[in-house]
């Protein structure tokens, strides 16, 4: 594993993890955190990537701006930021070691995964974890106070992480983004839908929107499953690296 920081093509370094086999590989996954996440995720990400290396995958885990350890402030972050975030890594993957790329995304990240790539030929396909593409209805469940951030008040709010700010510009954002049209420019590449079926972030419902608007699309709905997968999360690991042997390896 190598700590390494990305400054290419924007404003303020990334911080990320890199993991690389010994032995060559074609590609890298690039794991995109959650809202008020980490690249971590929680310490996951060590014995995941470990995982992932065995089965002859690279893996780049990053902080978006104002996450982590990455440079920014979190109540800047938008959809769009975090869109500009993702290509900046795609494109270090594509100067520094020349592979396509498959990305994944955990809940926000995986909607920053749609709002980023569209029919970006460097990428080969797609994993979503309990990613919300009604984004409106699922931050109204998230932040109390929605009502305010779309009168333009700026909110601080509090979890069990601690307090973060959020500025109208959040809410804004969503406007300049067309899920329906960005699920269409999935194209034929694969991707992985999975969710938990009592998600208590983001409905499931979901779940089923990506699967019934992309055309190879395989979907999981985990049994009992929470948003973080509490009690599930070997289940949701191992659907993962089936799905990537039989379809990249």
């Amino acid at each position: 594993m190598e700590n390494i920081s990305i400054s290419e093509g924007g404003q303020g370094e990334l911080a990320a993890y890199i993991f690389m086999p010994e032995s060559d590989c074609r590609y890298v996954l690039i794991i995109c955190h959650g809202f008020r996440g980490a690249k971590e995720n929680s310490g996951r990400i060590f014995t995941f990537a470990e995982k992932l290396i065995k089965l002859g995958l690279g893996v780049l885990a990053f902080d978006f701006s104002g996450s982590g350890a990455s440079d920014g402030d979190f109540a800047d972050i938008s959809l769009s930021s975090q869109a500009r975030d993702l290509r900046r890594v795609i494109d270090y993957v594509q100067s520094n070691y020349n592979r396509q790329v498959i990305l994944l995304g955990r809940s926000f990240g995986g909607s920053t995964v749609l709002a980023a790539v569209g029919d970006n030929e460097k990428v080969a396909g797609y994993i979503f974890w309990s990613t919300p593409v009604k984004l409106h209805e699922t931050f109204t469940g998230i932040v109390e106070e929605f009502a305010r951030l779309k009168a333009d008040e700026e909110l601080e709010i509090k979890d069990e992480a601690g307090s973060y700010w959020l500025k109208p510009s959040f809410i804004a954002d969503f406007a300049h983004h067309d899920m329906n049209n960005y699920l269409q420019k999935l194209a034929s590449r694969p991707a992985l839908v999975i969710h938990g079926a009592v998600d208590e972030v983001v409905d499931p419902a979901n779940a089923l929107y990506i699967y019934e608007n992309t055309q190879h699309t395989e979907l999981h709905i985990i049994s009992g499953a929470d948003h973080r997968f509490t009690e599930h999360i070997k289940e949701r690991e191992d659907l993962t690296l089936n799905w990537l042997q039989r379809i990249f390896l």
